[in-house]
């Protein structure tokens, strides 16, 4: 018999017990697609995880802290010596490193002012390490800056009362109060205070904005920041006469002014960052760097870490699914021992005329392999719209319970696509190993008996 005839001659059988085989079909769909959404919601949760770890994060980011062990005299913070260190290893892209200023300068401009974060940084290292601008261009003499995306929104008049309420629920300056005009290519001014003979004193540093940078990955996330040359820095340490401009106060003993005003002969950084040629070298450089003897932080870790805790998670849901894609195929077997018993005669007939026990075999084990794919098509369909639903529904529910509405899209079931083929092989696996027994059985059929129905 060829395959097209055992094919012809399954659905015809099928045909004759509708009610029963369909049952069956939709009992394998129910099973399929419970394996699929309880997998789904294991990747969804996952992978919702992992880009929201890493969407203001370079992949290739490796973080450096300190010097876990230090000789003698020498100092366990960053400095230039192990940023030249750094940029000769292999597989470095670059090394951004920056030096905040410990002073919260105030930044003026034609009569506002402000409050804003201020760090020294490398400009040619920046770019390198993906700083982009969302407007003007990148540094190119001593005097000229780049500035957040935001920092115009936290600027306020001079003469207006601090006290007032002049900040919104977002934490910048209120529209009303706000600067309209872009701050790009003009002159601000960066007033630094210091407590000097006991008096409060103040100097300003006018520089040049040449570039305002891209705005923060997150909605929420605000940038004020001022980036300045190391020249600028330098300025400012010889007004304040400490390192990194820090702010003496007069709460502070003497010898934690003395302290201040000790600054080292080697500059130090405090925010150092080694960037890889690509992903593929974070984890070889980041054991470099741990064999070199530095404490580092590199987001790979965190997601690997993450990645082995939802492996974990998956399994467990992929068996629980299973368990019910097996209690599905004990319907299977039910259907295909009835249709055995039920074509005892047609069985006969085909071993009268010369038909072989293993394709007799092969047509019950491919009836039983096709309600199975059946079921799993069925089952990976209603998965997707069960999947589609779920993240649908999500942002209404959590608006309506928590009354918040979500600042990113939430996808907490994924399916991947080999999630959906894996589980057609082993739906249509389960089957045709559910059918293995009734096959069996009526290889083992009498002819003589068959033709009687005395089966």
């Amino acid at each position: 018999m060829k395959w097209i005839d055992r094919f012809q001659f399954i659905r015809q059988n099928m045909k004759k017990n509708k009610s029963r085989v369909w049952m069956t079909i939709l009992a394998t769909a129910i099973g399929c697609a419970f394996l699929i959404v309880l997998a789904s919601i294991g990747f969804g949760a996952q992978r919702f995880i992992v880009q929201d770890m890493m969407q203001d994060r370079d992949i290739t980011e490796i973080s450096i802290y300190a010097k876990s062990e230090v000789e003698e005299g020498d100092t366990p913070e960053i400095t230039k010596q192990d940023i030249e260190l750094f940029k000769e290893m292999e597989d470095v892209r670059t090394v951004s490193h920056k030096i905040v200023i410990q002073n919260s300068p105030m930044v003026h401009f034609e009569g506002y002012e402000g409050q804003s974060n201020v760090s020294a940084v490398d400009f040619s290292s920046e770019k390198k390490s993906g700083l982009e601008l969302s407007e003007g261009r990148m540094p190119q003499t001593e005097n000229e800056v780049l500035v957040g995306y935001h920092l115009n929104q936290f600027l306020y008049p001079e003469s207006a009362d601090v006290s007032a309420e002049l900040f919104n629920e977002e934490g910048v300056v209120k529209e009303e109060y706000r600067i309209s005009q872009s701050l790009l290519n003009a002159t601000v001014e960066l007033e630094v205070e210091q407590l000097k003979d006991g008096q409060q004193v103040s100097e300003r540093f006018p520089v040049t904005v040449v570039g305002i940078m891209e705005p923060p990955s997150r909605d929420w996330q605000k940038s004020d920041d001022v980036y300045i040359s190391e020249d600028v820095l330098a300025k400012i340490e010889a007004f304040t006469g400490t390192e990194n401009g820090s702010l003496i106060t007069p709460e502070m003993s003497e010898k934690e002014v003395e302290m201040l005003r000790n600054q080292e002969e080697q500059r130090t950084f405090n925010d150092v960052k080694v960037i890889a040629e690509n992903m593929e070298k974070v984890e070889s450089l980041s054991q470099q760097l741990k064999d070199e003897g530095y404490q580092i932080y590199s987001v790979t870790e965190e997601v690997d870490q993450v990645n082995v805790v939802f492996a974990v998670i998956k399994v467990g849901l992929i068996i629980v699914g299973t368990i019910a894609l097996l209690i599905a195929s004990i319907g299977i077997y039910n259907t295909m021992s009835m249709a055995v018993t039920e074509r005892t005669q047609d069985i006969g007939i085909m071993k009268a005329i010369g038909g072989h026990p293993r394709m007799i075999k092969s047509i019950f084990l491919m009836e039983s392999g096709y309600i199975g794919l059946m079921g799993a098509v069925a089952g990976v369909v209603a998965a997707y719209l069960i999947s589609t639903g779920i993240n649908q529904i999500l942002p209404f529910v959590i608006q309506r319970v928590f009354n918040e509405t979500p600042d990113t899209v939430i996808q907490l079931s994924y399916i991947p696509p080999y999630m959906a083929l894996i589980c057609l092989a082993l739906s249509v696996g389960v089957a045709m190993l559910s059918g293995m027994k009734p096959a069996a059985k009526a290889t083992r059929i009498d002819v003589l008996r068959a033709l009687r129905r005395d089966v």
